[in-house]
């Protein structure tokens, strides 16, 4: 098939689709904005990428639908992809896109009453012929704000490579390593994490390394609360690490946590999880649908850091109880998650759009 992606170069999971669907003999071109741009050289050199002319601090979700639709009107593209609903599925929608495939990552749904967005999703999801979430929990959400039986919904959870995320023999020192693996943005709970782990540290005698993987706008702030809470020396920054290199990272910790309010898939868990790392979590609609509480994990009620605090002290302190759970959770995500089977589902939703669904 003759595919065009309008998505973000610089988002992870576009990345992981736009260089599956290539992989699979697809001819792909991904359309980005130009201040989103895949900085890391993580597509593969086979995708064409077009990056527009207008860049999103000056209205480039507007400005650049001509040059879009022109793009798509003369490129014979047999499906265009659009990833998040309210800005690049908005954009080409009214790029009259045809054969239109909307994709939601579930944070574009979940927030569009706080931003207000709520009109833009129907409108691109008027314009589709079809849409795809990542977990049922979002197609739920999305039918509550799209209540017309006209559209073909898919769920198509972002894989994960299961050959490469496993768990791996490394060195350890004697201090245990607690993971947090989010995008220091606001809402991925990063600062909660911190100041759970700064309680940890304060009411037991469990020694630790809290080590901060990604990058983003709140690198400084966190930084200096990490100050404040004067765990200086308990507190490592990786800055962004390739997906290609995550397995390695991940077999260092030996717990996971992500506490974000608001979690609708959660690959990072489901990555964790494959390599054996057992994972605490908020206790939202999408890590209920992936984790089982106090089985292959732990779900804390979002913000509660008392709760979090002790979920870590408790795997921190029980080395047997982390490797029981920590196995379980591979056995859990294997089947549920693996990429090719992923992928398929995807593939599926995508011929659904062009007449070719098998």
């Amino acid at each position: 098939m003759k595919l065009a992606f309008v998505a973000a170069a610089d988002c992870p999971h576009v990345v992981k689709l736009v260089n599956s669907m290539e992989q699979r003999g697809n001819s792909v071109t991904l359309y980005s904005l130009p201040d989103q741009k895949d900085a890391n050289s993580e597509i593969n050199a086979q995708v064409n990428i077009v990056y527009l002319a207008v860049p999103r601090a000056q209205n480039g979700f507007k400005k650049n639908i001509k040059q879009l639709q022109g793009a798509l009107a003369s490129g014979g593209f047999d499906a265009v992809c659009a990833f998040d609903m309210p800005t690049y599925g908005l954009m080409a929608a009214k790029a009259k896109a045809q054969r239109l495939l909307l994709i939601s990552s579930g944070l574009d749904v979940y927030n569009c009453e706080k931003d207000g967005t709520k009109s833009q999703i129907k409108k691109s999801i008027k314009a589709a012929g079809a849409v795809c979430a990542t977990a049922p929990n979002v197609i739920t959400k999305i039918k509550e704000y799209y209540k017309k039986d006209d559209k073909a919904f898919f769920v198509t959870p972002f894989g994960v490579d299961m050959e490469k995320f496993v768990k791996k023999e490394v060195t350890k020192g004697d201090i245990p390593y607690i993971g947090s693996i989010k995008f220091l943005e606001p809402g991925n709970g990063v600062d909660v994490v911190i100041s759970a782990f700064a309680k940890m540290l304060h009411k037991s005698e469990t020694d630790a390394i809290l080590k901060i993987v990604g990058s983003g706008s709140l690198e400084s702030a966190l930084k200096d609360q990490v100050k404040r809470l004067g765990i200086e020396e308990k507190v490592e920054f990786t800055g962004y690490v390739k997906n290609a290199d995550m397995p390695d990272v991940i077999n260092t910790m030996d717990v996971v946590v992500q506490m974000t309010p608001t979690e609708c898939f959660g690959v990072s868990a489901v990555e964790a999880m494959a390599c054996e790392v057992p994972v605490v979590s908020s206790d939202t609609f999408g890590s209920s649908e992936f984790m089982l509480e106090s089985v292959t994990g732990y779900l804390v009620k979002a913000g509660n850091e008392e709760t979090c605090a002790n979920r870590m002290t408790d795997l921190i302190e029980n080395k047997d109880a982390r490797e029981r759970m920590g196995k379980m959770a591979r056995e859990d995500v294997l089947p549920l998650y693996a990429l090719p089977a992923c992928i398929d589902k995807f593939e599926q939703a995508v011929k659904s759009v062009t007449g070719n669904a098998v």
